[in-house]
């Protein structure tokens, strides 16, 4: 037979063969919405699939969950630590800056009578009197417990 004598020559013959319609737009019709539904379940599969969209729901579960447990204390709690958080690592940063500006201006490096000349003004005992303390602080908390691994 010959190949061009076997196709049809009617048009909506031909876009059959082009396009099969899924089952969707074959139960709906070709509604332009439809067509979108169409196209985000085609995305959707691929994460069905590797069930990966399971964890976007447990997600959106997790968030559900948090918004129903939080009420204005907590919200304020949490602002509270965080405005705290954020005062002290601009503290931090400030002095870390202005320290840096003063030893760029120093011409030499000082010597070690020249750093207890330096401790004798009242902001650097300040300063090193709130760092022992964090030490101190720090050092309680990693204090040594005497566990026995041979008991049961």
């Amino acid at each position: 037979m010959n190949s061009v004598s076997d196709k049809s020559l009617n048009p909506e013959d031909a876009g059959a063969t082009q396009k099969k319609p899924s089952t969707l737009e074959s139960l709906l019709g070709e509604d332009p919405g439809v067509k979108g539904l169409d196209e985000l379940i085609a995305k959707l599969e691929p994460l069905l699939a590797g069930g990966r969209l399971n964890r976007v729901v447990d997600v959106a579960s997790l968030v559900a969950d948090l918004v129903d447990m939080t009420d204005d204390y907590m919200v304020e709690k949490l602002m509270k630590g965080f405005e705290e958080g954020v005062g002290a690592a601009w503290s931090v940063g400030n002095a870390a800056r202005m320290a840096s500006d003063q030893l760029r201006a120093t011409e030499s490096t000082p010597t070690l009578m020249g750093l207890i000349r330096l401790a004798k003004e009242p902001e650097v005992r300040r300063g090193l009197t709130f760092f022992l303390l964090m030490a101190g602080v720090m050092g309680r908390q990693m204090r040594y417990q005497d566990l026995d691994h041979m008991e049961d």
